[in-house]
């Protein structure tokens, strides 16, 4: 079977085509703006470079996030309009998941992974997982929005010097001030920084599957606008 993996949860969308679970290709979109919405054009580009007609797919997985708003409802859009267009399956993977999956391979067998997305604001999403050898890795802190000095306090919980836990993500940045002997940041150049869509379908063909629905964590930036506007509005009356 032939399988279309893609993920839109940070600014530089990943794609991947599987047969059988073997990786036949795999392309990262430049984190430019809009990178988004060049999607749907990146994947006719991918399929006709390994030829492979869009009406070979036996089935879509796709990212759900946590991530930017724009770029999750441009992929899973995407995605189920390719699944309705061609009555195949689309399967949902946590974006977070399939990251600290890509990490898992980068550090010693039993050690805590915390994959970190980039939530601006100030913030970012993320969650803790721990090395489970041929199971993948069990879940140590739900995947959630936070700041850096709340990641801060429940890895205080977790790490020491002697037992570190790892962070990767395009929103390491945000966490440098948690950075010691026991929190390290994988290398700069390391792919685990990466949401990679083949980790996404990995995942997927090993329990990891979820409904294929936005996984926001918190309140869209016009929600939260508002919401303000609306106090002001009342404090003003």
């Amino acid at each position: 079977m032939i399988t279309l993996a893609l993920d839109t949860a940070t600014p530089a969308p990943s794609l991947a085509v599987l047969r059988d679970g073997a990786v036949v290709a795999e392309r990262v979109l430049d984190p430019a703006l809009g990178a988004g919405r060049r999607v749907a054009e990146e994947i006719h580009r991918l399929l006709s470079h390994i030829g492979i007609d869009v009406r070979d797919l036996g089935e879509v997985v796709v990212g759900v996030g946590p991530g930017g708003f724009t770029g999750l409802r441009i992929g899973i859009a995407t995605a189920l309009g390719l699944g309705q267009a061609l009555g195949i399956p689309v399967r949902g993977v946590a974006s977070i998941e399939a990251l600290a999956l890509g990490m898992a391979a980068y550090v010693p067998d039993g050690a805590i992974v915390v994959p970190v997305i980039d939530a601006k604001r100030h913030e970012v999403f993320a969650a803790a997982y721990r090395g489970d050898g041929a199971a993948g890795f069990k879940t140590v802190i739900d995947p959630h929005a936070t700041s850096a000095a709340g990641l801060g306090e429940r890895l205080d919980e977790l790490a020491t010097p002697a037992n570190p836990v790892y962070l990767a993500g395009d929103g390491v940045h945000r966490c440098a001030d948690l950075l010691s002997p026991a929190v390290l940041a994988l290398p700069d150049d390391s792919p685990t920084h990466q949401v990679s869509a083949v980790r996404l379908a990995q995942r997927a063909g090993t329990g990891g599957a979820r409904p294929v629905s936005p996984l926001y964590l918190r309140l869209p930036d016009a929600e939260v606008n508002r919401i303000r506007r609306a106090r002001e509005a009342a404090r003003a009356l």
